[in-house]
């Protein structure tokens, strides 16, 4: 294990929105199922699922809940690029974590209507174990405790930050976006903020996640100015 290879990881982690489920399936005695989930981060960086009980894998679940999963980087060539497999046990999110909650609405905003159609509920995923693949030789397995970050804007304080920046900045936010990741952002174009933690923020372009990270961690609302700041600086 070494600090570089952790930061690759948590930056694979942060940067995707979605993984491959894979559950002990509850009608195949023994056998792995997969399946294709959305997630987002809970307030101590653990992932949260949307899940249905009609579904395959709740089912499985709810019988046996050891899970994992698998994060891959985007690449032609998936075996000499990145990809993290994440561990542990699903658990249905508490009821107090409303937060948790709202903050994936914030990213997946139309699944606020699953609930009218379909039983669904929230699952966390409490890993035991990360496994961290950076290409050919590059192998890590990671203890939780040293990969999970709690998020110090988690909550209010979260929400403060992404309203104040959609809207008073929505013009640093198209301008990140064109300088930093080469985007072609036009007028129909739906550009918002929608999270912030201790590594960077989540934008989000239409339907596309685009993730900025910054130069170091951040803990408090006065360095995530300065991080704004310098961002603009740079982009100008």
């Amino acid at each position: 294990m070494t600090t570089e290879s952790i930061a690759n990881a948590r930056a694979l982690y942060n940067a995707k929105d979605f993984g491959v489920l894979s559950t002990l399936s509850a009608k195949l005695e023994g056998f792995p199922f997969g399946s294709v989930v959305p997630y987002s981060l809970d307030g101590e960086g653990m992932p949260v699922i949307l899940i249905s009980t009609i579904a395959q894998h709740t089912k499985n679940i709810q019988q046996d809940d050891r899970c994992s999963i698998t994060i891959l980087k985007d690449s032609n060539d998936v075996q000499s690029n990145g990809r993290l497999c994440i561990i542990g046990h699903a658990e249905p999110l508490p009821d107090n974590q409303e937060l948790a909650k709202e903050r994936y609405y914030r990213h997946f905003p139309n699944s606020r209507g699953y609930h009218n159609t379909h039983n669904f509920s929230f699952y966390r995923i409490r890993p035991i174990s990360v496994r961290y693949i950076g290409g050919f030789g590059a192998i890590y397995w990671f203890e939780p405790s040293d990969f999970l970050i709690g998020n110090p804007f988690q909550g209010k304080g979260e929400d403060r930050v992404v309203e104040h920046m959609n809207e008073d900045h929505m013009k640093d936010l198209h301008l990140y976006c064109r300088h930093y990741k080469q985007m072609n952002i036009g007028s129909e174009d739906k550009v918002r903020m929608v999270g912030i933690d201790a590594l960077g923020f989540d934008v989000f372009v239409n339907d596309e996640k685009v993730r900025f990270n910054f130069d170091s961690p951040i803990s408090n609302a006065v360095e995530a100015r300065a991080a704004m700041v310098a961002l603009s600086k740079g982009a100008r």
